[in-house]
């Protein structure tokens, strides 16, 4: 992915922590220009995942998608 805005590390329902990338869903997507959240891997520990991705701020972050605009045809 590449103009990368943010990544979060967030607590997760499993007791560990997961990273997340965010970024802009591409151009074609049913999701065009509204933020795309991408899973980048899982750690024991805030810490270890702090390591991994030291870019990377600790809080969860909605991507606050919508459907909207989509038909409710098939």
């Amino acid at each position: 992915m590449t103009n990368t805005t943010e990544q979060t590390i967030e607590q997760n329902q499993y007791g560990t922590f997961s990273v997340y990338e965010f970024g802009e869903w591409p151009q074609g997507s049913v999701l065009e220009g509204q933020t795309m959240k991408r899973f980048l891997g899982m750690y024991e520990t805030a810490e270890q995942a702090k390591s991994a991705h030291p870019e990377a701020e600790e809080g969860y972050r909605d991507a606050h998608n919508h459907f909207d605009h989509l038909s409710d045809e098939y």
